[in-house]
């Protein structure tokens, strides 16, 4: 069943419930539903389909259906309101609710354990691990990355993610990859982040002479906004990260490691108003 943690979209998640739930009892229908719930079975469809939302009051029901325990059910409730809300103060502290509740289940790198972000090795062997069959031969491992990472530079990286407990034996000489999410736990002010992102960046830049056009994707756009813009542009970037990380989740078949870097940043200072010689006044006034 699909996990409403993941989700940026209530109806997302509700139309994925219960495409899930047909496939496990096939007389499952918006007839069924809308009896379970008493919305109107038409009016399930364009919910489903975003050009609705449900009403308020219907939340408990759709909540005890999908066998959300309390957590889940506050976090669905937010993201209700989430997803209804236009205006910007609520949506940036409906969003900061959003990821409190996922933080209590994501696995948060403390301060002595960032040494997983001192090489991107560490990150993309973890990941290479996740989706080999065969992971006893390191130095295989190793010729595998691209760029390809020495023999000591696997073997550091390795005892680093055994040392966090990251990868565990898989007892045919390999290992085996334990916690899904690791997290910074935010805006985690370490020189070893800020490297790992300089690192990161640069093989995004090399990878234009390194890999086919066909083998990656290398875009930019410049574009204008608002500074209280800021808050909601930063939800849709995230809101695109956790929907990329939800596709690649259901990948059954998953054949190569891939980085993607999204960076946003300021190519001019704040252009003060040419009449007054201040600022110019916010979007709306």
């Amino acid at each position: 069943m699909p996990e409403v943690l993941e989700y940026l979209e209530y109806r997302e998640f509700l139309r994925d419930w219960f495409v899930e739930t047909k496939k496990d009892n096939p007389f499952t229908s918006y007839r069924y539903l809308g009896q379970k719930t008493g919305v109107d079975p038409a009016w399930l469809v364009r919910v489903f389909q975003k050009e609705g939302h449900l009403n308020e009051g219907t939340l408990p029901v759709f909540i005890r259906l999908c066998g959300l325990d309390d957590r889940r059910a506050e976090y669905f409730k937010t993201l209700y309101r989430f997803n209804k809300t236009k205006a910007k103060q609520a949506l940036s502290e409906l969003y900061y609710r959003l990821m409190e509740l996922r933080s209590l289940e994501t696995r948060i790198l403390s301060t002595p354990e960032l040494s997983y972000f001192g090489s991107w090795a560490c990150a993309a062997l973890r990941a290479l691990i996740g989706i080999s069959k065969d992971t006893s031969d390191i130095n295989k491992l190793a010729a595998s990355l691209t760029p390809a990472i020495s023999q000591d530079e696997a073997r550091n990286a390795l005892g680093v993610l055994k040392q966090l407990g990251l990868v565990v034996p898989d007892g045919n000489g390999g290992w085996n990859i334990t916690d899904q999410i690791i997290s910074t736990g935010g805006e985690v002010k370490s020189s070893a982040v800020r490297d790992f992102h300089r690192r990161t960046m640069e093989l995004a830049l090399e990878s234009v002479d390194r890999h086919k056009p066909a083998d990656r994707d290398v875009s930019s756009v410049v574009f204008t906004a608002d500074e209280s813009d800021l808050p909601e542009i930063r939800h849709k970037i995230e809101e695109f990260r956790r929907g990329l990380l939800q596709f690649a989740r259901k990948s059954e078949r998953a054949d190569r490691v891939y980085a993607l870097n999204i960076a946003m940043f300021p190519l001019s200072n704040k252009v003060e108003d040419p009449c007054t010689g201040s600022e110019p006044p916010k979007k709306g006034e």
